[in-house]
């Protein structure tokens, strides 16, 4: 029974890993909170909806034109339209535009897409494996290996790469990589459309496992949590903030009820930070503004 929980949190958490990496990505760019990304999430929801079943194209073409139209929506309405004017406002005038986005997206999937839940099929079986006393079907394994082949890319991406070693840079000090010819309006733009294609992701994967409709964003809320327990900035604390939420709340659903979970999840999370206020691998250091 505990085996069979702690698989099913892995696979919910290593969702909420992945939007929450997302986020940080943004942030540690930017020094921006993405309000929107689980608006975001939902909308990678819809797209590969509607290109894979309501358009019937086959399954890869409708994965390439998800990923693509998160690039876009990244690029275009996050960066160009709403971060790139607002740079220079305060960080509670760019929380409230994103909060505003997030709110005219989900009520345009309201106007496009309707009220209505849609079931989104899985594209691997789900017929389950049994391994020993746990069940795991092959949709649940897919999601986690899709999810940690995503953390390996981006490890080799941002250690290996010139690109990634300038949004590093700019992480740690925006003004110094100015100064030695980084451009700093290209690694935010980079930043918005990699953030948001991970969301887009995260709505990939987790449509086949609930129903797909406008509320289906409040998994966006689940990822901030685990970036406020892994500690905001950090990356590896995302992912660990992301599991150990998931493996939590199914612990809590499994041996007490599932009505318990959001209670769970602020004990949890008043308990890490009261122990350690910067989160888990959070920088305890003082940051200039």
């Amino acid at each position: 029974m505990l085996a069979q929980f702690l698989i099913n949190g892995l696979v919910v958490g290593s969702i909420y890993a992945l939007v929450a990496i997302g986020f940080t990505v943004i942030y540690n760019a930017t020094e921006t909170v993405n309000f929107a990304g689980g608006e975001s999430l939902m909308l990678g929801a819809y797209c590969i909806l509607t290109f894979s079943k309501l358009w019937g194209l086959p399954y890869a073409a409708a994965v390439v034109l998800t990923l693509a139209a998160g690039a876009l929506l990244g690029f275009v309405v996050f960066d160009r339209l709403v971060s790139k004017p607002m740079m220079q406002a305060s960080l509670l005038s760019r929380v409230i535009a994103l909060m505003g986005l997030a709110a005219i997206i989900k009520g345009t999937v309201r106007l496009v897409w309707g009220a209505d839940a849609y079931n989104l099929p899985a594209i691997f079986s789900t017929k389950p494996w049994k391994l020993g006393p746990v069940l795991v079907t092959p949709q649940e394994a897919a999601i986690v290996g899709i999810t940690f082949a995503i953390i390996a890319a981006l490890y080799v991406f941002f250690q290996f790469t010139r690109f990634g070693a300038a949004m590093r840079a700019t992480a740690q000090n925006r003004r110094g990589a100015a100064l030695v010819g980084v451009s700093v309006g290209a690694i935010f733009a980079a930043a918005w459309m990699i953030g948001t294609v991970l969301a887009f992701i995260g709505g990939v994967l987790l449509g086949p496992l609930l129903l797909v409709e406008p509320d289906m964003g409040f998994i966006g809320i689940k990822s901030f949590t685990a970036i406020v327990l892994g500690g905001f900035g950090s990356i590896p604390g995302a992912i660990i903030g992301g599991i150990l939420l998931g493996i939590v709340e199914n612990l809590v659903a499994g041996y007490l009820r599932a009505d318990f979970q959001i209670a769970a999840t602020f004990v949890l999370l008043i308990g890490v930070l009261a122990i350690r206020p910067s989160g888990l691998l959070g920088n305890t250091a003082a940051r200039r503004v």
